[in-house]
Order: structure tokens, then C-alpha cells, then sequence
């Protein structure tokens, strides 16, 4: 049986959630304070305290990426995951440019609009959060509807906990055409309305 620790407001947990949804698979949820410190007993689970953890067994895993790639190869799921090191390289990139290129820069305005109140951008962060989008857009599908085009796949599980307040914040409207297409899309889905409840 699979456990997940995490907690409901968690964007990282999100992903996950929707990729269990997807795969209908069970899974024992542990929620976590997303706040304060973490319990010692999770602490020991995951070194650096952060959420979500996925438990299969005897396998932590402690990074959420890590667990979408897992679960979908574990259930042999080649649509989500990628048939061919193409394909596979793609969706990698696609994941590794929203953890490491996107998300400093959207937490840098998530976490005053959705989080804490009004961002004003004399420090030009909501510029420089449009300028990531714009970038990461130009790696998304022309045509879509999904992040690698017709086939929905786990870099879309991780669009959904990370673009999850992209319509909260005080962004242009026309910045990310295809990011929003993607995200469109995944609301329309049963299993993100589920894990995003």
C-alpha cells in the first residue's frame, strides 16, 4: 500500500495527488503541517522535512518529481512517462525547468499574492516571473493541448501543483498562452479536481 505524506496546501503534494488520481491507485494519506516545524518522526523520513514523501514498502521517496517518474514506471504507464529516451528526455526537461528555472521565480510572487497580500514589483519580481514563463512557455507544445502536445504525461502532473495559482497573480494577461492552455485543460480533468479539492 502506498502512504503520502502531505498536506492539502502543498504544490508539490498537488502533483502527486493528481498523478494518483490519474492512475487510480490507493493511497494512505498523512497530512503534515505545512507550517512551524515538522514532527521529529517525519523529520526522520525526510532528512530535510520538506513535503510531500511517497512510501512504497520499503522504498522513501522524498522528491516529488522522483515520485511522478516512480509511479508511472512502477505502474508501466510508457503514455504517462515517455515510450522512448526522446520522449522521456523531453518530459525530464520539462520537469527539471519548472523545478529548478520557474518555481524560485513564481514562490518569489506566490507567496505575497496567494500567501500573504498585495505584491508591488519595485523589486521587479513579477517582471522577472514573466520573463520565466514566457521562457518555459516556448518548451511547452505549440499546439497542445497537453505540455508535450496530444499525450497527457507526468510533466503535466507537475504543471498542476506548480501553475496552480498562475490566475491569481498579478500577471499579464496575455504571458504564458500555452502554460494557461495547459492548465485549462487540466482542470477539466476528473483527477485534478479531485486532488486540488
Amino acid at each position: 500500500m502506498l502512504t503520502l505524506y502531505d498536506h492539502p496546501g502543498s504544490t508539490n503534494a498537488i502533483k502527486v495527488r493528481v498523478l494518483l488520481e490519474e492512475l487510480a491507485l490507493p493511497c494512505d494519506r498523512v497530512e503534515v503541517p505545512l507550517d512551524g516545524p515538522r514532527p521529529a518522526d517525519y523529520v526522520a523520513l525526510h532528512p530535510f522535512g520538506l513535503i510531500p514523501t511517497l512510501v512504497d514498502g520499503p522504498l522513501v521517496v522524498t522528491e516529488s518529481n522522483v515520485a511522478l517518474r516512480y509511479l508511472a514506471e512502477r505502474e508501466g504507464r510508457t503514455d504517462l512517462r515517455g515510450a522512448t529516451p526522446a520522449e522521456r528526455a523531453r518530459i525530464d526537461g520539462l520537469l527539471d525547468s519548472l523545478s529548478l528555472e520557474l518555481r524560485p521565480a513564481l514562490w518569489g510572487v506566490e507567496e505575497f499574492a496567494v500567501h500573504g497580500g498585495a505584491v508591488d514589483d519595485e523589486d521587479g519580481r513579477v517582471a522577472a516571473l514573466e520573463g520565466k514563463l514566457t521562457a518555459y512557455d516556448r518548451l511547452l507544445d505549440a499546439d497542445g493541448p497537453w505540455a508535450t502536445g496530444v499525450t497527457f504525461t507526468i510533466a503535466d502532473c507537475a504543471l498542476a501543483g506548480r501553475a496552480l495559482h498562475l490566475s491569481k497573480l498579478p500577471l499579464d494577461p496575455a504571458c504564458a498562452p500555452r502554460l494557461r492552455r495547459v492548465m485549462a485543460a487540466l482542470e477539466e480533468r476528473p483527477g485534478f479536481r479531485t486532488a486540488t479539492a
